[in-house]
């Protein structure tokens, strides 16, 4: 990895041990003389020298942290993080959307579509928000992203209706992202129509067309292959440059997400809205933490976040209206958790 240089003045170069997955967070932290460059291009230290404010906002309290650059190598390791993108993304064309087929129903779903007993199996019983990202091919970069809620009837109907205001507010807001989404996310009608009385049956609420790694899937993910891990992880944390957007989910607001100026202009806001998926990772924390419990060769911070045009380090990136939608929707009292990966490996 290239460690980041910094937002201001001259400092040292900070870097991390090794890049992995999304955009991997350092294990450890070490400084680099300036110039020294270590193994992985695609990563990036979100520090500030001269004080960085990071909010996290938990259990509906918001708590603002002042970090010097003492403080943050010390602070918990909510410095460093590595992107998905890099220096490496030069805007890989979409491969066709075959991983996900938009005729199931929309609503009184039994189970999530397209997926087979293997992963079905590991959806926890208590979760009624299921997102499924369906890879259009195992080395493909393009995939669809769906939204899965159980629930009954006056439950989903208000979850529409507060989805419809939400949409329509951030489609007031254009062109803020900066990102190169091509096209707007897909709005797909829930349950609002169909009675559900015990709230035992899956609606599919919203769709929208995404990335995930540049080199596709696998079932084995490690430290810096590209490509995203195939199976069920729960989410529990969120986080980003940007203010909070009203998320339910725990927020981290910090400036230790923006990526480095080294990096393609079209990914500068990749992180500016984040969701940590729960692959090794410790949950209840920042997405910027660098715990691994599984150790660093299996890679981690594997986000769902903001959409640059082309696949990831492994991570899976959607349009800034859908991110701000899942950001207000996904409820931790709902237990939620993505389903993804390749078609055949889906099915399975």
């Amino acid at each position: 990895m290239e460690g980041w240089r910094g937002m201001a003045g001259n400092f040292n170069r900070f870097s991390g041990a090794t890049h992995g997955s999304g955009h991997d967070v350092r294990s450890r932290v070490s400084l680099r003389p300036r110039g020294v460059k270590s193994t992985d291009h695609a990563a990036v230290v979100g520090a500030t020298i001269g004080g960085m404010r990071s909010t996290r906002k938990t259990a509906g309290q918001a708590r603002t942290v002042t970090v010097t650059r003492a403080g943050a190598l010390a602070a918990a390791g909510l410095v460093l993080v590595a992107g998905c993108g890099g220096s490496g993304h030069q805007g890989e064309k979409s491969a066709g959307r075959a991983g996900y087929s938009g005729a199931t129903p929309a609503t009184g779903l039994t189970r999530i579509p397209g997926v087979g007993e293997r992963l079905q199996s590991r959806i926890p019983a208590d979760s009624r928000q299921v997102i499924a990202v369906y890879g259009d091919g195992r080395n493909a970069t393009t995939s669809t992203v769906v939204l899965y809620t159980k629930g009954t009837k006056d439950e989903q109907g208000t979850k529409d209706e507060q989805g419809e205001k939400n949409e329509k507010r951030a489609k007031g807001v254009k062109g803020e992202s900066g990102s190169t989404d091509q096209k707007p996310a897909k709005a797909v009608q829930g349950a609002a129509g169909r009675k559900d009385t015990a709230g035992s049956t899956w609606s599919r609420v919203r769709s929208w067309q995404a990335h995930n790694g540049k080199r596709g899937w696998t079932l084995d993910h490690h430290e810096g292959d590209k490509r995203s891990p195939v199976g069920v992880y729960s989410l529990s944390d969120a986080g980003g440059v940007l203010p909070d957007p009203g998320a339910k989910l725990p927020y981290t607001a910090s400036a230790a997400f923006t990526p480095p100026s080294y990096w393609a202009k079209k990914t500068r806001h990749d992180f500016d809205y984040v969701i940590a998926i729960d692959y090794n990772r410790a949950k209840g924390v920042s997405p910027l933490d660098p715990a691994r419990p599984e150790g660093q060769s299996k890679g981690g911070s594997i986000w769902l976040h903001m959409d640059h045009g082309s696949g990831t380090s492994g991570c899976v990136s959607i349009p800034k209206s859908g991110m701000q939608y899942l950001l207000r929707t996904l409820d931790p009292a709902q237990h939620p958790v993505v389903v993804m990966g390749d078609k055949s490996d889906l099915e399975a």
